[in-house]
């Protein structure tokens, strides 16, 4: 059986959840890295009054079934600002390590994250009293600048090398994400969302460039107008 089709009749019959209001979807959070021992996420839409056009969060009526959870970096060096456009944004890729060629100078601290721990507290009730952030953290089989790049063309080949090329690879849809026990949400809860490290590391530095975010993303479905 599909499994999409297994997890909808297992949420309608836990949760009590009609299987055609659930929708295949995503929830998206983003916190900016500086200093500090400890960040946090805000998933909701009403906690969050202007948005990163990469974030997706819920909204006050809706309800979402987490099943699948991921956290990883994200490094932007803005071209003219120290506040990224909206472009800028958008091309900033997602990394499930701190990628040598990318992460330089101190904002490689940004390896950090992956020896903290993620905490997740509903309505007061621990649901993730310390998750190892070590769960998600991927080395691409393929990395950054992992080819050779010649100076010839297809025409008149080179034997001469120019520098390096090629990309992190990522392998299938849920690259980094850890599963979870389906567990319900909604846009009026009292969700505690937090990255731990214990202890203080300087990674960036607000107001200047580059910038730094850690990123919160889980699968799952949602219910639309649930609390309407």
């Amino acid at each position: 059986m599909n499994s999409v089709v297994s997890e909808k009749k297992f949420i309608q019959e836990r949760l009590g959840i009609p299987y055609e209001n659930l929708s295949q979807s995503y929830l998206r959070a983003e916190t900016q890295l500086s200093n500090l021992s400890s960040y946090s996420f805000k998933l909701q839409a009403g906690q969050v009054s202007a948005p990163l056009v990469t974030e997706k969060l819920l909204n006050l009526n809706d309800q979402f079934v987490l099943t699948h959870f991921r956290v990883s970096l994200r490094f932007i060096d803005p071209s003219t600002t120290a506040v990224p456009t909206a472009t800028e944004q958008l091309t900033a890729q997602q990394y499930l390590y701190a990628d040598p060629t990318i992460f330089t100078s101190t904002s490689a601290n940004a390896s950090a994250i992956y020896n903290g721990n993620i905490a997740f507290i509903i309505d007061r009730k621990q649901f993730l009293p310390a998750f190892p952030m070590n769960a998600f953290y991927r080395v691409p089989t393929t990395q950054t600048g992992a080819f050779l790049r010649t100076g010839g063309t297809v025409a008149t080949p080179a034997a001469t090398y120019t520098g390096n090329t090629g990309s992190n690879g990522y392998d299938n849809g849920l690259f980094g994400f850890y599963v979870s026990e389906p567990t319900l949400i909604d846009g009026r809860q009292t969700l505690d969302l937090s990255l731990n490290l214990n202890a203080s590391v300087s990674i960036a530095t607000i107001g200047t460039d580059p910038m730094i975010y850690a990123t919160f993303e889980t699968r799952g479905y949602l219910v639309v107008n649930a609390k309407s």
